[in-house]
């Protein structure tokens, strides 16, 4: 089994019986302990449980905004996926995109291609280094503003400012968690507030989140998808939840291979 199928399971252990101990969870999936611990180091980071002592509990609440380097880390092959079939399938020549500077989203930048009057624009620092191999062919736009240490993006009053005076044709958007209540969240409201900006800016919402942030509730809601969204995500997120979005007019796209 590998470890990010392993962490997913064990994660599914947790919702579960919301509490795992280190030493059942080593036996059921014969691995060490220590192998264990930095599986659940791992979970802690993307902010679905807090380590405690001898095992871990399931955040349904969580304000843990993990540092850039460990989201990267953290499902890189489903966030892959949904980057490559969103660089497939809904970017357009033309088209004036925002791409915010989470992990999933500086993925799509990666994976870009030049398209005739393609303009894209970014608060990420790191997603700004992505689109490098665009130049000189495609234009490529940074707000400028307060650069955060833990995620590297600008934000603040020069960034909200920004989207004030440009409109994009779509938005292409993450966050940290989503359930049917809270809607999409995240934990920094500096943040919270430069990505509502930004949707306010965009013809079109498409939100691009991996399977394991459903269920997830963060501090702050960025927006609650309804009709005119897109949800691009991996084809093992709950269908339960899959199915009431849809009810809500979502557009949800469900890309294979998790």
């Amino acid at each position: 089994m590998l470890p990010e199928e392993r962490r997913r399971h064990i994660l599914q252990d947790i919702e579960t019986g919301n509490a795992a101990e280190v030493g059942a969870l080593s036996e059921k999936y014969a691995v060490s302990e220590m192998t264990i611990r930095r599986d659940l180091k791992v979970l802690e980071d993307d902010g679905h449980i807090r380590r405690a002592h001898g095992g871990a509990i399931r955040l349904t609440s969580s304000t843990v905004e993990p540092r850039y380097a460990a989201k990267q880390k953290v499902n890189a092959s489903r966030k892959e996926r949904i980057a490559q079939y969103v660089a497939e399938q809904l970017v357009s020549d033309g088209d004036i995109i925002i791409l915010e500077g989470g992990t999933t989203v500086t993925s799509l930048a990666h994976r870009l291609t030049v398209r005739p009057g393609l303009t894209v624009v970014t608060n990420g620092l790191y997603t700004t280094n992505e689109l490098r191999h665009l130049l000189p062919h495609v234009s490529v736009i940074c707000t400028g503003g307060i650069l955060r240490d833990v995620s590297f993006t600008y934000v603040g009053p020069t960034a909200e400012r920004f989207f004030q005076e440009f409109h994009a044709n779509k938005l292409f958007l993450s966050g940290t968690g989503l359930t049917l209540e809270a809607g999409l969240t995240d934990p920094n409201m500096l943040e919270s507030q430069l990505k509502r900006a930004m949707i306010s800016a965009a013809g079109t919402t498409i939100i691009m989140l991996d399977s394991s942030k459903f269920g997830v509730q963060s501090l702050t809601t960025l927006v609650h998808p309804g009709r005119g969204n897109i949800l691009v995500t991996n084809d093992d997120a709950p269908p339960d939840v899959i199915e009431q979005l849809y009810a809500r007019g979502v557009d949800v796209r469900l890309v294979p291979g998790a």
